[in-house]
């Protein structure tokens, strides 16, 4: 929506929407799942329910704002083609000819707005960690799963990525996802606003826990060499035997 409400704005003549959906949806499920028990415990909670709740949001799929569809609205030269899901597209002459599966557009421009995948052995900086890392495909994925998943990294409480083989990759829990693909392990801390200070403060405190528990020599060591006094001896006078007693 922001897309088309940009380029109308741009001074397009015309701005076709493709949606493939017969309607766009209007209520956004996930916002109707949250709330501070779902951040406090998604990540406790049973890989069956993990799978079930984010399958089912992925595939009632959110609505744009409010705020974004009234920005295009307001344009009379823009036209909402729900319903048209993209079979091809090809050059003729100096436009584009789409075919859709409610018949052809014609377009001098095509902007994607399609989404994503994720897909990070596809990416070079990535490709290593994902050779080895766990992902929830390799902890089984139901039958009625939402496909698009089963991608997505299996992380540590850290967010910290896991190694597919026990023992493999060393250095491989030193990298954290804090991002979307985190939602299978940890539900929406890593990207929702409402609730990604909660995850930041869950990714900080992780790390911070895990490097204590890698210097824990150094920090007990410290602790043994630690010479700051919190009494100093004059603040009362030692018994001593014979001495006459006083009672208060």
């Amino acid at each position: 929506m922001d897309s088309a409400g940009t380029a109308l704005e741009a001074g397009a003549t015309s701005v076709d929407l493709l949606i493939r959906r017969a309607e766009i949806p209007r209520i956004n499920r996930g916002k109707g799942m949250g709330n501070a028990g779902a951040v406090a415990g998604y990540a406790s909670l049973p890989d069956d329910w993990k799978w079930r709740i984010n399958s089912y949001v992925a595939r009632e799929q959110l609505p744009p704002p409010r705020g974004s569809m009234l920005r295009v609205s307001a344009f009379p030269n823009a036209r909402f083609r729900q319903g048209s899901a993209l079979v091809s597209a090809e050059m003729v002459g100096d436009e584009v000819l789409i075919q859709t599966t409610r018949g052809p557009v014609r377009c001098d421009f095509v902007i994607f707005s399609t989404g994503f995948k994720v897909d990070w052995a596809a990416r070079p900086y990535l490709s290593e960690i994902a050779a080895c890392a766990r992902s929830w495909a390799d902890r089984g994925m139901p039958a009625d799963a939402d496909p698009g998943l089963a991608a997505l990294p299996d992380l540590g409480q850290a967010f910290e990525f896991l190694p597919r083989e026990p023992g493999a990759c060393p250095g491989l829990q030193r990298v954290h996802c804090f991002c979307y693909p985190a939602v299978m392990s940890h539900g929406t801390v890593s990207g929702d606003i409402p609730a990604i200070s909660d995850g930041a403060l869950r990714l900080s405190q992780g790390i911070a826990a895990s490097l204590y528990v890698e210097d824990v020599e150094t920090h007990f060591a410290r602790g043994q060499a630690y010479s700051e006094l919190e009494i100093f001896g004059d603040e009362w006078t030692p018994w001593t035997e014979g001495a006459e007693d006083v009672v208060a």
